[in-house]
């Protein structure tokens, strides 16, 4: 299962710093295997992303998401996971008492397509350049942490630079930046959550929060048990937070990096709840850089853990969130039409959500 080690209560993610990478490369290695293989998820810092730059992208996300028109974000290409479309404006959680939450998904200019994900200049002055700006800066984070982690697999340093390349043409690395209204005054029911429990499809997720902000929590300890093995619907019995932590970004292992290590590293379950009394009932941001393999990328681990599929395939199969039938033994699912084995993940069967 992507089940995780327990973490110390009171604890949080370890932090790990990238400072004088080149010259604590052994001894980062040795930090990032040690959280990917637990949790699988950990905090970096000294990243090298300016402070300055990630103030600029969460200040220009709030003036699109406060200020734009409604209707201009409705003439926007609209988000649509089943049909792999993860371009442009998204209302990503609609309940009886209001939108509990939306997106914003941008493409690297690689793809012919991306600019109309963006509202006009004049509209949001500064919009396109600023997320331009700091999606360019993603690369120099990722790929460091991904290097270190092919060292540790036993893989070639460069094991995953290629699958990750934004350049690609074949690759659809998305950057997602989410909204979640204020919660004061109004009554959710129970159980309602800003995101629900989900893994990341991705190599690794690099997610920035907004300061103040609570709710990120990770599955802890061996909690995921399989309680409907028709649906592989899943209920995790523990949750730990993952707070926001200034000058760090929040990194968790995703499906395709576990079946490319065999299950060695966890893709773990985590979600966005309901800030609990006491803590701060305001707006959330959340900005989260999905680092993807290419589409045709054969994901497989040199044991053969799991069944050998193309990144197209499973995320053809996992987004459309329904057909499932989970094998927790074998640590497989099989799309119960085709009867196609895809990779060795959970799934929540009522609903795949999409960002952190």
């Amino acid at each position: 299962m992507a089940s995780a080690a327990a973490v110390p209560a009171g604890a949080h993610p370890p932090v790990i710093s990238l400072a004088n990478f080149e010259e604590r490369k052994e001894e980062i290695t040795q930090q990032l295997m040690h959280a990917a293989t637990t949790s699988g998820f950990f905090y970096v810092r000294d990243h090298g992303v300016e402070q300055s730059l990630i103030d600029r992208e969460f200040e220009v996300n709030s003036r699109y998401f406060k200020d734009l028109p409604a209707d201009v974000k409705a003439d926007l290409p609209q988000v649509n996971w089943a049909k792999h479309e993860l371009l442009g404006h998204e209302i990503g959680n609609r309940v009886s008492e209001g939108v509990v939450r939306e997106g914003h998904f941008k493409w690297w200019e690689t793809h012919k397509v991306a600019d109309t994900a963006y509202p006009d200049e004049k509209l949001l002055p500064g919009f396109k350049s600023t997320t331009k700006e700091f999606m360019a800066a993603m690369p120099s984070v990722y790929n460091r942490i991904l290097s270190c982690i092919a060292l540790g697999l036993g893989y070639p340093e460069d094991f995953f630079k290629e699958a990750s390349n934004p350049h690609d043409p074949d690759n659809y690395s998305v950057f997602v930046v989410n909204y979640y209204p204020p919660t004061e005054g109004v009554t959710w029911k129970p159980d309602t959550q800003r995101i629900t429990a989900h893994t990341d499809e991705t190599l690794v997720t690099l997610l920035f929060t907004s300061p103040g902000s609570a709710g990120l929590e990770l599955a802890a300890g061996k909690d995921g048990k399989a309680v409907d093995s028709q649906t592989g619907h899943y209920q995790v019995d523990s949750w730990h937070p993952c707070p926001h932590i200034p000058g760090c970004i929040t990194v968790n292992v995703g499906d395709s990096l576990q079946a490319w290590s065999d299950g060695i590293l966890k893709s773990n379950y985590h979600r966005v709840r309901m800030p609990n009394p006491g803590e701060p009932a305001g707006e959330r941001y959340s900005m989260g850089y999905f680092v993807w393999p290419r589409y045709k990328d054969v994901i497989q681990g040199p044991q053969k853990k799991y069944p050998g599929i193309t990144f197209a395939r499973f995320m053809d199969v996992k987004s459309k969130g329904f057909g499932y039938v989970l094998s927790p033994d074998q640590e497989v699912f099989e799309d119960a039409q085709n009867k196609d084995v895809v990779l060795g993940m959970p799934i929540v069967s009522d609903g795949i959500a999409v960002a952190s």
